[in-house]
């Protein structure tokens, strides 16, 4: 791909707004087709604004959830405009065509940790092609040449005189100037931000209680409505009363939604109470005999189906046949909700002729697209504020909790109402990760060795429910085998198998990690149970099928030598405790876990993870480390005590007292390296999700005997 092709600038592209210097871009894996200036909103429709006053905005394409996107993308920018992290100012870049940039420009979201793998080259482009242009603009204003002038953070400096401008003061002139094509970047060796633990620029803000989540949003004169919706999946409210709560202190109106009834009133206490006051009565329609565990046996009985082949090398029934050792286990996985700590809210405001839309959301474009079906109004009619999210995992990809604020702010024109969702209706009206079941069928040879192994996985996936458009077959759904297909453990016979079993009673769609929290625990714990039927110490029988992989083979060799690995039983104080293994490539990272474990009166205790990632490069290393944190709380919660089950078409969870999450004091201490290979950049948010689970429960296996095959720990009766 050449330079123009990487970034691609008009000279309209760059223009004075107030004598400001406005640079639109394009990104590597889509288009930004800006227009600078100013719309109706005030926002500049472009992604880096220097202004006369000296000030920086970068209108960031990426939304931050926590996981350092406001810190990482304009680090990128910075490090070549040669300008302090600090003096930028971050906003969110608002919804729209021109910001479109990914699979062929036709859509923009924040997951799949996508945001700064697929950004980095061209977001320093963008902040070396204006640096260049500020010093052209001082080399014309000194009458120089621009290689006697070079920049500080801030500031360009004549060489020869030692004479300054500030960015701001050259903005206007450098609005003027041609853009520069086939720019040089900086080597690695002259980076001051990329590649360094730079501190966040949201941690200040969110420290301090004054960063603006979608739940603290206050608009003069709005509303709080409260839902109550269908406990059945895809029933419909048959009745309600709302003359028995129309008195109750502060309700306006009782109002009919998709799926469900609200009650608007003065704040979110008195439409709570309202809501749970009100008689309302639902036609449960289809789905209300449907049960968790009997779609489990139903993926059961499908263990042995043929299904689609997704991957075949080699001959494995022969080679079954002829093995030495054969062994054969069963997996699966429950419904996990995403439990994110900011339940479902969204503020609207709906006038005659606009749309405002106060949404934590994962792709500001789906709100605008929401709100334009519901209102009637264009596209350009509706704006979307995007605040910090308290967690999204995927989940606030589905706009259900945007479109019932949108309907009720249409019925109530030029007042904004603002929808909370309590706990309960959080939990069982979310969008689950699919229950799958696995079968892994294995042989070896008289050595040990692996010759064959067979999978099948039996599931429904997201992509293939929500955006079948993304599959490359549209029999195969990624989302049920990824992280099963292209393993680099090299065995010469092996078929993957996918058999569809369909889910449609359920709510369905993207969790933290997606299938690879599935298959990475699954996957690793039958390659555990492969090296205990081979009697090989399990990182060495890992290491033996890697010959061909160095960068998976330095990764578990790594974590195995900051573990000191033994994969023996110790006594630690009286207490047994065991160590085990994991290593699982997801969204182009690596990642290796070794957990140390122990069992006490029957309670497991995880009491540290040593963690190796290589994600290519680390633009910032701080960030890499807390997201392997991050991502390793999120899979040992779920594996230890999250699963949701439905009976009668409904969930039985409700709050955190059923759907119980990892507590800080059972959090182990987590050590992280980073392995900088300096191959393609790969994703951090989710990477540290799939392998904890199977660490986990390899390094019980060693202290018990026993192999667990289904989660959460919390149902398996342990005694070490």
């Amino acid at each position: 791909m050449s330079t123009q092709e990487k970034l691609k600038v008009s000279r309209r592209q760059f223009m004075g707004m107030s004598g400001a210097l406005v640079l639109g871009m394009y990104l590597p894996v889509g288009k930004l087709a800006a227009k600078a200036g100013v719309s109706a909103a005030g926002k500049v429709n472009a992604f880096l604004v220097i202004a006369p006053d000296n000030s920086i905005t970068f209108y960031n394409p990426f939304i931050e959830m926590g996981q350092g996107t406001y810190t990482s993308i304009p680090t990128l920018v910075a490090e070549e405009l040669d300008a302090d992290l600090s003096a930028m100012q971050i906003a969110q870049a608002p919804h729209g065509d021109d910001y479109k940039i990914m699979f062929n420009n036709t859509v923009r979201f924040t997951g799949g940790s996508l945001s700064v793998r697929s950004s980095y080259e061209t977001m320093r482009r963008a902040g070396a092609t204006a640096r260049a242009m500020l010093i052209n603009a001082a080399a014309e204003k000194w009458q120089v040449k621009a290689s006697d002038c070079k920049t500080e953070p801030g500031f360009v400096i004549n060489q020869s005189t030692g004479d300054k401008l500030s960015y701001g003061e050259l903005a206007p002139l450098a609005a003027t100037q041609t853009v520069p094509e086939d720019l040089p970047l900086k080597e690695s060796k002259d980076f001051r931000l990329i590649g360094k633990p730079v501190k966040r620029t949201d941690s200040l803000a969110k420290a301090t209680g004054t960063a603006n989540f979608g739940i603290d949003t206050q608009i003069d004169g709005m509303l709080v409505a409260v839902v109550k919706q269908s406990p059945v999946f895809g029933g419909k409210v048959k009745s309600f009363d709302a003359a028995a709560v129309k008195d109750m202190p502060g309700v306006k109106w009782v109002d009919p939604i998709p799926d469900g009834v609200a009650v608007i009133a003065d704040n979110y206490w008195h439409a709570l109470k309202a809501i749970q006051a009100l008689p309302v009565s639902f036609d449960e329609g289809a789905n209300a005999k449907f049960s968790s565990a009997a779609y489990l046996q139903s993926l059961q009985d499908n263990l042995d189906t043929a299904g689609v082949n997704v991957e075949n090398k080699g001959d494995v029934a022969t080679a079954l046949k002829s093995a030495e050792t054969k062994l054969t286990a069963d997996y699966h996985v429950p419904f996990l909700a995403h439990a994110t700590l900011e339940p479902m809210n969204c503020t609207a405001l709906v006038t005659d002729n606009n749309c405002t839309v106060w949404a934590p959301n994962q792709g500001a474009d789906f709100v605008a697209g929401t709100a334009a079906g519901i209102t009637g109004l264009p596209l350009d009619a509706i704006t979307v504020e995007t605040p910090f999210l308290g967690g999204g995992f995927g989940r606030r990809f589905l706009m259900d909790f945007v479109a019932q604020a949108v309907t009720l702010a249409k019925a109530h024109k030029g007042i904004p109402i603002k929808v909370v969702w309590s706990r309960e209706e959080d939990t069982q009206h979310d969008f689950y990760r699919p229950m799958t079941a696995a079968r892994y069928r294995a042989g070896l040879d008289a050595n040990g060795k692996p010759v064959a192994l067979h999978v099948t996985n039996v599931g429904e996936g997201p992509m293939g429910r929500l955006n079948p458009e993304f599959l490359a077959d549209p029999k195969i759904d990624t989302t049920v085998v990824e992280g099963v297909e292209k393993q680099p453990y090299e065995i010469a016979n092996h078929k993957l198998d996918y058999v569809h079993m369909p889910l449609s009673p359920v709510p369905i769609g993207y969790w933290r990690s997606v299938a690879h929290s599935v298959n990475g625990f699954i996957k690793e714990s039958f390659i555990d149970e492969m090296a205990h039927a081979a009697k090989k110490d399990p990182v060495a029988f890992r290491l033996s099928m890697l010959s061909n992989s160095p960068r998976f083979a330095a990764v578990l060799k790594k974590a195995a030598a900051m573990a000191d690995w033994n994969p023996s039983v110790v006594e630690k104080n009286g207490v047994k405790h065991a160590m085990g293994v994991s290593l699982h490539e997801s969204f182009g990272s690596l990642v290796a876990q070794v957990a140390e474990v122990s069992i006490e009166n029957k309670k497991i205790n995880v009491h540290k993870v040593w963690c190796v990632v290589d994600c290519g490069f680390a633009v910032n290393p701080a960030i890499v480390k807390m997201q392997m944190e991050s991502a390793l709380a999120f899979g040992l919660s779920a594996a230890m005590g999250e699963e949701i089950t439905m009976e009668k078409g409904r969930v039985r969870q409700t709050n955190f007292h059923t759907y119980p999450i990892l507590m800080g004091k059972d959090m182990p201490e987590v050590e992280t390296e980073i392995i900088n290979s300096g191959a393609t950049m790969g994703g951090v948010g989710e990477i540290g999700t799939p392998p904890i689970a199977s660490a986990v429960c390899n390094a019980l296996f060693t202290l018990t005997g026993k192999r667990i095959r289904t989660l959460p720990l919390s149902k398996t009766d342990l005694n070490a």
